[in-house]
C-alpha cells in the first residue's frame, strides 16, 4: 500500500471515525446525566399543574394508558376522592395545544390550564389567559364540536383556532371523565 494513499485517504476517514465516536460518547453521557433531571422536572411540573386545576386532589393515581380514549394523554383519579386531572391535546394554529382539566367528583370543571403549545405569542395566546380560561369553571358539559356551537363560551377574536383546540380539549377531558366514571 501507497505511504501517500494512506495519508490521503485513509488517514482521514479515521480520525474522523474517531471523532464522531467521541461526539457520540459525549452526548451519550451528558443524555445519561440529565435526563433524570429532565424526569424529575417534568414530574414536577405536571404535579404544580394538577394542584392550580384541582385544588382538593392529593394523591394521584394514573388510569391505564389503554382506558384513554382519543387524544387524551393522561387522566389521574384524585386518591382522596376529589376528582380527577385529565390532560388532552387538540391542533391549534401552532399545532398541538395540551391542557390540563381539573374536573370535581360531581363532574364539574375546577380548572383548565395550558400546559404546551406553540401559538402565536400576543394573538393565540389571549385564550391562555387566567380570566379567559375560568369561563370553564363549573361546567360540566361541552356540548359542541366547535367552540361556537356553546353559547355559554366565548372565544377570543382573531384567535378562534387557538380557542377551539382549549375548546376541544376540554370536551375530551369531560368525555374521559364520562368513560371513567361509568
Amino acid at each position: 500500500m501507497n505511504n501517500s494513499f494512506f495519508k490521503e485517504n485513509i488517514k482521514p476517514a479515521l480520525v474522523l471515525l474517531c471523532i464522531c465516536l467521541a461526539a457520540t460518547l459525549a452526548l451519550a453521557g451528558t443524555h445519561s446525566v440529565t435526563q433524570p433531571l429532565i424526569d424529575q422536572n417534568a414530574v414536577k411540573a405536571a404535579n404544580e399543574a394538577r394542584a392550580l386545576v384541582l385544588p382538593e386532589g392529593d394523591d394521584y393515581e394514573t388510569v391505564a394508558a389503554g382506558d384513554l380514549i382519543e387524544g387524551v394523554d393522561e387522566c389521574c383519579i384524585a386518591g382522596n376522592g376529589a376528582g380527577m386531572t385529565v390532560t388532552a391535546h387538540a391542533k391549534g394554529f401552532g399545532g398541538a395545544v395540551k391542557i390540563m382539566v381539573g374536573i370535581d367528583a360531581n363532574g364539574a370543571i375546577t380548572g383548565v390550564t395550558v400546559t404546551e403549545h406553540a401559538e402565536t405569542p400576543g394573538l393565540g395566546t389571549k385564550d391562555m389567559t387566567v380570566e379567559y380560561l375560568s369561563q370553564y369553571n363549573g361546567i360540566t358539559e361541552a356540548p359542541g364540536a366547535h367552540i361556537n356551537d356553546d353559547a355559554n363560551i366565548d372565544a377570543v377574536t382573531g384567535a378562534t383556532i387557538t380557542a377551539n383546540a382549549i375548546y376541544g380539549g376540554v370536551h375530551l377531558a369531560l368525555e374521559q371523565y364520562a368513560e371513567v366514571s361509568k
